[in-house]
């Protein structure tokens, strides 16, 4: 190791003896920061430490030598035990973290001579406490004086609290009726509407209730003595009156009465200084007759009238009375025009003259006429007349439906005054028409729409229709300006209506989303009509997912070969089926051939179940041709596929069928297939209309037909003592001639016995035969003959030897 080391040994050893007889300092659990909530009272410790010297024989001392800043709110390290100590509070500890937020304690620290300093930091918080103070309770007794007439709202008191704490603070008025009111922030003001004279000399203790968010409260008492003031009585309703009077109507007349209230109350004409009025009590009268020729400047005189309370001279008012005297008048002003008539267009700036009147009295003077319009306009308002030019007082809309009711006419009078007496008043119709302009362009509302892909061919999605505040409101025509490629042919607008149709087919698959430009333009606006406003819209049209494709399956035809003993778990096979349709979610279910139940599926996979092959027992098929239905969804609508699994299973001389079989019968959910089968139904009326035509068609045709019948088939022969004959065919006409010789004997014969001619219908083709074989001596009577239908029929009357000559021969004819 050297020779070194003795010496190395020999320094370390010297300096730990030096270390054991210094005073070096050790310090142990001194904080850095402490902190206190403001709310600290006396006496609560502030930090312990500890402070010893290295050589356990010393004791070390520490003392407080510096605060910052300086306060007398912490005491002397107190001495716990040998080495322990212990900041506090002192007695006079008041933290306020409004006021001082951070006190540095500076200490120091002696051992054996050695000495060494450390500070002690203090972070004052704020406390959640609520605190009213002391002095409150001064505040109380002390009334605070106000006056009555105060202003009304004004302010009287503002609280201070001692501590307010950290929450939210709710100030209010214990005693809900005083007429006192409080702000959120606790500032006590006046009544609303100020004091009344019955609280004049009252003293109201008002109690502030101060409460926290968490529910700490503290009162501060209040008492307000509202001191009473005088108040002036006496007071006049109106600043001045006026009143008009005839000349010449002798002195002493009542001109107009004044009224003050108040008690006491006298009255006394301040000025001018006139002799030609009075007012006794109120009344001012004249004291001379009001003459003009004699005095012109009676015509206008302005008196100031004074009420005093005769007790408190001091409580008065005054009153401006006008008094006019007036000559006589004859006529009113004669103004040109008589009637004003004129058309504007609506966009006339408001204070525009419409028209300058020119108006003339002849016996009061142009410059004493008053213009005015009459109350009476439609529309209230509209018109102004600043001296003799009539003026437009409003915006004269047109656009509105008041106006389109007064046929866009606003009408209104102007009255001419005179300052004569009695006053003349001319009335002067005005007739203004307005045109419209069309000041705004139509405004889009909706641009948004949405439609199911299967929506057919005319179904309406939405309405694209825009507003227009010109009058006739709304009146717009609606047009697609542009669009995407294919979408021109697959929507329209309504061309008045602004409602969208669908006119192709859509397909959320190949689009979902077109985008248009819709053109509204407005009609009808403006007086010129070629002037329109145009507005372009750009709509967005969402084509709605809707189940409307099947599912594919590819391959739709799956063949396997498995082993009768293959894992339950092993599947057999795959489908592999997809949907357009992005939303559809594709269910798979055995419909057909599982016998046994031998086969399930889980999702898209084939599984098989324990088959059976025992001679003895259940010895399952050896292939299976299974149908498997693929549904899109599980609610309507839905579609549907069939995929086809023919599986072959290969019995295995282990394979041991289970001992019980319970065959279950796997219940067959139907197929429901939809046909729709197109038909023609017509409306109702189409129906009605066809049947009342298809009647009168048939009504008019039998009526032809009868018609034709009865003239070709219908003939009358009649024979009489003096024959007549209406013969159809010439047989028959050849037959009659025969019956003419008939011998006048036996006419006669027949009349002697009282028998009228024999009338004979001969209607039958084979009795006609009969009596062609008769012998014409035979025959006595045969008078008409009438062919009907396909058929004769015949009647024989009257003639008792016509009978007896049938029954000759054979025949009896009826």
């Amino acid at each position: 190791m050297g020779s070194w080391w003795p010496l190395a040994l020999f320094l370390l050893f010297c300096k730990c003896v030096t270390g054991l007889t210094t005073g070096e300092i050790v310090l142990d659990g001194v904080p850095r920061t402490v902190w206190l909530e403001d709310n600290a009272t006396p006496g609560t410790t502030v930090a312990n430490f500890t402070v010893q010297c290295a050589n356990s024989s010393l004791t070390a001392s520490v003392i407080q030598k510096n605060i910052s800043p300086m306060t007398s709110f912490f005491n002397q390290p107190n001495i716990l035990s040998d080495g322990n100590y212990q900041v506090s509070l002192g007695p006079s500890a008041a933290l306020d973290f409004r006021q001082v937020s951070l006190y540095i304690l500076t200490y120091s620290a002696h051992c054996a001579g050695e000495s060494d300093e450390f500070q002690l930091f203090i972070k004052v918080t704020p406390s959640d406490r609520l605190e009213c103070g002391s002095r409150s309770a001064d505040i109380g007794r002390v009334p605070l004086q106000v006056p009555e007439d105060i202003t009304p709202g004004a302010f009287i008191y503002r609280p201070v609290l001692k501590r307010r704490g950290t929450r939210t603070l709710n100030f209010a008025i214990e005693n809900a009726s005083l007429p006192f009111q409080i702000t959120p922030d606790g500032i006590v003001c006046a009544p609303p509407a100020g004091f009344s004279r019955e609280q004049a000399s009252k003293i109201f203790s008002v109690d502030i209730v101060v409460t926290s968010s968490d529910g700490k409260s503290c009162q501060i008492p209040l008492s307000v003595q509202v001191l009473p003031v005088y108040h002036n009585q006496v007071n006049f309703t109106e600043s001045s009156v006026a009143k008009s009077v005839s000349e010449n109507t002798g002195p002493l007349q009542e001109i107009i009465q004044v009224r003050a209230s108040g008690e006491n109350v006298l009255y006394q004409i301040i000025s001018p200084s006139t002799n030609y009025f009075t007012v006794v009590p109120g009344v001012i009268k004249n004291t001379y007759n009001l003459d003009l020729k004699r005095n012109p400047s009676l015509a206008e005189t302005q008196l100031l009238v004074k009420a005093y309370n005769k007790l408190h001279p001091n409580d008065y008012a005054t009153i401006m009375v006008n008094i006019t005297v007036k000559q006589k008048n004859l006529e009113g002003p004669l103004c040109s025009p008589a009637v004003f008539v004129t058309n504007i267009p609506e966009t006339i700036p408001t204070g525009s003259t419409l028209l300058t009147l020119s108006c003339n009295d002849a016996e009061n003077g142009n410059s004493s006429l008053w213009y005015q319009m009459e109350d009476a306009q439609s529309p209230l308002y509209s018109f102004q007349m600043e001296g003799p030019n009539l003026q437009v007082n409003t915006t004269l809309d047109y656009d509105s439906a008041v106006m389109a009711s007064l046929s866009f006419q606003y009408q209104a009078a102007i009255l001419v005054r005179d300052n004569g007496s009695p006053p003349r008043t001319t009335r002067v119709p005005v007739l203004v028409t307005v045109s419209p302009v069309n000041e705004y362009a139509p405004e889009c509302l909706q641009r948004f729409f949405t439609v199911p892909e299967n929506a057919g061919f005319g179904d309406i999605f939405g309405n694209a229709s825009g507003t227009d505040r010109d009058y006739p409101f709304n009146n717009i025509e609606y047009s697609i300006l542009g669009a995407e490629a294919g979408a021109p042919t697959l929507f329209y607008i309504g061309r008045n209506t602004g409602q969208l149709y669908v006119l192709g087919p859509l397909d959320y698959e190949e689009k979902k989303v077109y985008h248009l430009t819709i053109s509204l333009k407005d009609l009808d606006n403006d007086a010129n009509p070629h002037t329109q406003m145009t507005t372009l819209c750009n709509i967005t049209i969402n084509v709605q997912d809707v189940n409307d494709n099947s599912p594919v399956c590819d391959p739709p035809f799956y063949k396997r070969s498995i082993y009768s003993t293959q894992a339950s778990t092993i599947s057999v096979v795959q489908l592999t089926c997809t949907d357009k349709d992005e939303r559809s979610e594709l269910i798979y279910n055995i419909v057909g051939g599982n016998t046994n139940g031998r086969f399930r599926m889980d999702g898209n996979r084939l599984f098989p179940n324990t088959f059976s092959y025992n001679r003895d027992g259940i010895f399952d098929p050896l292939t299976f041709e299974l149908l498997v239905q693929v549904t899109d969804s599980h609610s309507t609508p839905q579609f549907s596929t069939t995929a086809v699994i023919l599986v072959h299973v290969i019995p295995w001389t282990t394979t041991v069928p289970t001992t019980t079989t319970t065959t279950t019968a796997v219940a067959k959910e139907p197929i429901i297939l939809h046909k729709t089968k197109e038909y023609w139904a017509p409306d109702p009326w189409f129906v009605i209309v066809i049947t009342l035509t298809g009647v009168l068609l048939l009504s008019t045709l039998g009526l032809l037909f009868w018609q034709f019948c009865w003239r070709v088939h219908t003939s009358t022969v009649w024979i009489s003592g003096r024959p007549q004959e209406r013969c159809p065919s010439p047989y028959c006409r050849t037959r009659l001639k025969d019956w003419k010789e008939i011998t006048s004997w036996q006419k006669n014969q027949a009349r002697r016995k009282g028998k009228d001619p024999l009338r004979c219908l001969v209607c039958h083709t084979s009795l006609m035969a009969v009596l062609k074989t008769l012998s014409q001596a035979s025959i006595t009577c045969l008078t008409a003959a009438l062919e009907h239908g396909g058929g004769y029929e015949c009647v024989l009357f009257h003639s008792k030897s016509c009978s007896l000559h049938a029954h000759k021969y054979g025949d009896e004819v009826r």
